[in-house]
């Protein structure tokens, strides 16, 4: 499967993005006050409503192409730090993944809270439809392509994560067919729609192989992975 292309319906989305919305602003729907701020929240939806469009790309590769040092995919190399701590002979495949939800348009660049507000909606329709392509598409496939063995699904990988650098979102791009589904990349990094996001999930053959917290806010470079107690701990017990 490379760059299979996944349309997801707005309204397929609109249930958890609007939980998502009420939770990220901090609503409490008994108060009257807030009931306001959500009717003002969801006419900026309304209004912005043409310019969301869920879409994404799904690619799978074998474990070939994942090492200590990265993962390799068409001499393009996207390296983390974390990668030191994964022993290689737990990783089944890779999935590549970018979704894009568009942009949510705001009525007035004078009320802030118009733009507040469809800023925040832009980003929980990529949360939502993350969580749809992870739940729908890609633990479907996985169950159906690993039919034979137990697998699991990692954490998400991708730049922002894992110290990796914001500007290996071009390596994404370039790995995966970006422009396919309205996407580019800056040369700093930024991906236009700005709610856009990329990443890629490993399939492990075992259940143990867990990042740490520390392991996910870690700025450390690549050698002091060698040293880490995390690792010599994963070590001991496999």
């Amino acid at each position: 499967m490379k760059n299979k292309k996944i349309f997801i319906d707005e309204a397929a989305a609109r249930s958890l993005a609007e939980k998502r919305f009420i939770q990220t602003c901090g609503f409490d729907l008994e108060r009257e006050k807030h009931q306001r701020m959500m009717k003002m929240g969801l006419k900026v939806r309304e209004d912005g409503i043409a310019g969301i469009g869920i879409k994404a790309l799904i690619s799978f590769y074998g474990p070939e192409h994942f090492s200590d040092n990265g993962v390799v995919i068409d001499d393009v190399q996207i390296t983390c730090n974390y990668f030191a701590q994964v022993p290689k002979t737990a990783v089944e495949g890779i999935y590549f993944y970018m979704l894009t939800a568009g942009e949510c348009l705001f009525s007035s660049e004078e009320n802030i809270m118009d733009f507040l507000y469809a800023d925040i909606w832009g980003t929980n329709y990529v949360d939502t439809g993350i969580q749809i392509l992870t739940e729908q598409h890609i633990q479907k496939d996985m169950e159906a392509r690993f039919s034979d063995k137990q697998v699991y699904l990692s954490e998400e990988f991708g730049p922002g994560y894992f110290g990796m650098p914001v500007i290996e979102t071009r390596k994404f791009a370039s790995i995966l067919d970006a422009s396919s589904i309205g996407v580019r990349v800056k040369e700093s990094g930024l991906m236009i729609p700005q709610k856009t996001c990329a990443g890629f999930y490993l399939v492990y053959n075992r259940a143990d192989v867990k990042a740490e917290p520390s392991c996910m806010q870690c700025y450390g470079n690549a050698d002091g992975c060698q040293f880490c107690a995390i690792k010599a701990k994963m070590k001991e017990e496999a």
